[in-house]
C-alpha cells in the first residue's frame, strides 16, 4: 500500500513538472544585411504577426515572402542566408533574426514591342515599364494587361501578348533586364448587332440612342464598360447588367445588354394633421400633405411627366407640373416645360413657367439652358410692412453639367459637377408708393450664379464617402425678399425646417459616410454645414449653421423612400427633425 502511494506521488510530480505545450509569442523580427528597406517594411512583407503565437512552420513561407518582396522591387539577386531563433529565458517569447543579402538593384534595359496590326507607338506611352526604372515582375504584368486593354479598345478583343525570356546583362556594373513583348492582335472585330434583353415596356431605340456604339462600328471594350452607367442615368431601369459578348463570325460580334425595368409610374400621397394648442379661441389645427404623380417613361419612350403638390404648413403651399421630351428630332437634346405656383407663408404668391434645355455634347458633358418668367404677388400687409413690390422677372440661364456617377440613385463612385449663370430682367409694377418712399426703379438687372459638386469615393466594398457642395449668389441694385434663395430641410441642410433660411448668398455642404445595404438602400451618418448672408431692415445678417444625424434609404413599391433624423444648431434630442422624402422624383 505504501509502495502504491509513493508511485502515485512520483507520477503526480512528474506531470506537474512537464511544461504545458504552448507556442511562444513572436516578439520581434530583426534583419541583418545590406537590405535597402526598413525593418518595418520587411516585417510587413513577411506577413508574420508580432505579438501572436508563433510556429516554426511559418519560417520558410515568411522567408519566401521577403525574397518575393525584394525581387518585385528589382533585387533579383537577393537571398536570405539563415534565420536564427532567439528564445527568451522562460521560452515564452521568440525573436527571429534574418541574415541575408540584397545585391544590386536590376533596372529595365531596352523594352521592345512587336505587334501584328497596330503600331508599337500606340502601346508604348501607356506602359509603366520603361528603361532605367527598377525591374518589377508585377509592373511587367500590369503593362501587359494594359496592352490588352488598348488592343480591345482599338477593336481587337481577342488579342494576346507573349513575353520573350528576359535577357540579363551587366553594363558598367549595373544589372539590366531587357524585355521583348510580342502583341498578336489577330483579326479586327466589328459590331454586327446590339440587342437589349428584358425591355418589355421600354422601346429598344430609347436604349440604343444613349450608347456610344452602333452596329457596323469597330468593337471597343471601354465603350461596353460605360454602358451600365449610361443607361442607369435614364432613371427607368431597376437594373442594368454587364453587356454580354457573342462571337458571330471571325470578325464580328453581337452585344447583348440585359436590363430589368423599374416602376415607370408612381403615385404617392401623405396626409398629416397638426392639432392646435387649444389655448386660443380660434381652432389652430390644420392638415399638411404631399402628392406626387410621376410618369418617368411614358409609353416606353423615355418621356417624363410629373405633378407635385405639397403643403408643408398651414400658410404655405407648393404646386408644380412638368414635362420632359428627350431626343427632340432625334438629336441629343432634351426639352422640358414646367409651371409652378408657390405660396410662401402669408408673404407672397409666386407664379413661374419656363422652358428647359439640355444638350449632350460629349459622353458625360452637357450644356444646359433655361428660360423662365416669374411673377411675384406680395400680400398687401407684407407689401406695406416689408416693402415688397409686385414684379415680373424674365430669366435666361446657361450652364454646364458633367456627370460620371455609376448609379445616380445610390452612387458607389464618380462625380457630378454643374454650374450656371443667370441673367434676369426685373420689372417692378408697384404699389406706387414704393417708387417714392424707397426710390424704387421700374427696371433692374439681376445676375446670379449657381455651383454644385458631388464626389463619391468607395472605401471598401460596401462603404462610400460622399461629399456635396452647393452655392448660390444673386446681385442687383435693389434686392428684396422675393429675389433671395431659400434653403434648409431634407434636400439641403438637414436638422432644420424646410426653407427655413434665405439670403442673397447661400451655401451648404453635406458630408456622409454611407453603408450600402443593397442597390437602392443605404444607411449613413451625415454632417451638414450651411451659410447665408442677407440684408434685413438695412442690417447685414450672416450665420453659419451646423447639422448632423443619421439617415436611411430603402426601396418601396412607390420608389426609394428617404428618412433622415437630424439635429440643428443648439438642438437637444427632443428638438430633432425627421425628414421624409421620395428620392426618385425628376
Amino acid at each position: 500500500m505504501r509502495l502504491q502511494i509513493v508511485f502515485i506521488f512520483l507520477f503526480s510530480a512528474c506531470v506537474v513538472a512537464v511544461p504545458r505545450s504552448t507556442k511562444p509569442l513572436l516578439e520581434a523580427l530583426e534583419f541583418y544585411g545590406d537590405f535597402p528597406f526598413s525593418s518595418k517594411e520587411l516585417e510587413k512583407a513577411s506577413a508574420l504577426p508580432i505579438g501572436q503565437p508563433f510556429s516554426v512552420q511559418n519560417i520558410v513561407p515568411a522567408s519566401r515572402k521577403v525574397q518575393t518582396f525584394l525581387y518585385n522591387r528589382g533585387y533579383l539577386y537577393a537571398r536570405i542566408d539563415s534565420i536564427q531563433q532567439k528564445y527568451s529565458t522562460d521560452s515564452t517569447k521568440i525573436r527571429l533574426r534574418f541574415y541575408g543579402h540584397s545585391g544590386s538593384q536590376a533596372l529595365f534595359g531596352s523594352v521592345h514591342i512587336h505587334s501584328d496590326s497596330l503600331e508599337s507607338d500606340v502601346y508604348r506611352p501607356e506602359l509603366t515599364v520603361k528603361e532605367d526604372l527598377p525591374y518589377s515582375q508585377a509592373e511587367l504584368e500590369r503593362s501587359i494587361a494594359r496592352m490588352l486593354e488598348i488592343a480591345a479598345d482599338e477593336g481587337f478583343p481577342y488579342a494576346e501578348v507573349t513575353a520573350s525570356k528576359p535577357k540579363f546583362i551587366t553594363k558598367e556594373g549595373q544589372p539590366l533586364v531587357s524585355v521583348t513583348l510580342n502583341m498578336h492582335e489577330h483579326e479586327a472585330v466589328y459590331i454586327r448587332n446590339i440587342q437589349v434583353k428584358g425591355n418589355s415596356y421600354t422601346q429598344t431605340d430609347v436604349v440604343l440612342r444613349e450608347l456610344d456604339i452602333r452596329p457596323g462600328q469597330r468593337y471597343s471594350a471601354s465603350a461596353l464598360r460605360r454602358i451600365p452607367a449610361q443607361l442607369n442615368r435614364l432613371g427607368i431601369f431597376k437594373l442594368v447588367g454587364e453587356p454580354q459578348l457573342f462571337r458571330s463570325s471571325a470578325d464580328s460580334v453581337i452585344i447583348r445588354i440585359p436590363v430589368t425595368e423599374g416602376n415607370a409610374t408612381s403615385f404617392d400621397g401623405v396626409v398629416g394633421y397638426v392639432p392646435g394648442s387649444g389655448t386660443g379661441a380660434k381652432d389652430e389645427s390644420y392638415f399638411t400633405g404631399l402628392i406626387n404623380i410621376a410618369f418617368r417613361n411614358l409609353l416606353g419612350s423615355g418621356r417624363k411627366f410629373e405633378v407635385h403638390w405639397k403643403k408643408p404648413d398651414q400658410l404655405s403651399e407648393e404646386f408644380k407640373i412638368a414635362y420632359n421630351e428627350p431626343w427632340v428630332l432625334n438629336y441629343p437634346i432634351d426639352l422640358g416645360l414646367h409651371l409652378e405656383r408657390t405660396v410662401r407663408d402669408t408673404t407672397f404668391l409666386q407664379w413661374s413657367y419656363g422652358l428647359d434645355m439640355r444638350l449632350r455634347l460629349f459622353r458625360d458633358f452637357r450644356l444646359t439652358g433655361h428660360l423662365q418668367k416669374t411673377t411675384y404677388l406680395p400680400d398687401s400687409s407684407s407689401s406695406r410692412i416689408m416693402h415688397l413690390a409686385q414684379n415680373e422677372i424674365i430669366n435666361a440661364r446657361f450652364g454646364v453639367e458633367y456627370d460620371t456617377r455609376d448609379y445616380p440613385l445610390n452612387p458607389h463612385s464618380g462625380i457630378l459637377y454643374s454650374s450656371s449663370y443667370t441673367f434676369g430682367i426685373k420689372r417692378n409694377l408697384g404699389p406706387a408708393w414704393l417708387f417714392t418712399e424707397d426710390s424704387l426703379t421700374r427696371n433692374e438687372d439681376l445676375h446670379s450664379i449657381f455651383l454644385h459638386f458631388e464626389f463619391y469615393y468607395p472605401l471598401w466594398s460596401n462603404q462610400v464617402f460622399a461629399l456635396s457642395l452647393s452655392g448660390k449668389q444673386v446681385k442687383g441694385n435693389q434686392l428684396q425678399l422675393t429675389d433671395y434663395f431659400w434653403f434648409g430641410g431634407s434636400r439641403s441642410l438637414r436638422g432644420y425646417r424646410e426653407n427655413q433660411f434665405r439670403g442673397s448668398s447661400v451655401a451648404w455642404t453635406n458630408l456622409e459616410y454611407r453603408f450600402l445595404m443593397a442597390r437602392n438602400a443605404r444607411i449613413f451618418l451625415f454632417n451638414d454645414w450651411g451659410f447665408y448672408s442677407a440684408l434685413e431692415q438695412g442690417k447685414k445678417k450672416q450665420e453659419i449653421l451646423p447639422g448632423y444625424g443619421l439617415g436611411l434609404r430603402f426601396e418601396t413599391p412607390l420608389g426609394i423612400m428617404g428618412v433622415d433624423f437630424g439635429l440643428g444648431k443648439g438642438d437637444s434630442f427632443r428638438d430633432a427633425k425627421i425628414h421624409f422624402g421620395l428620392v426618385n422624383r425628376f
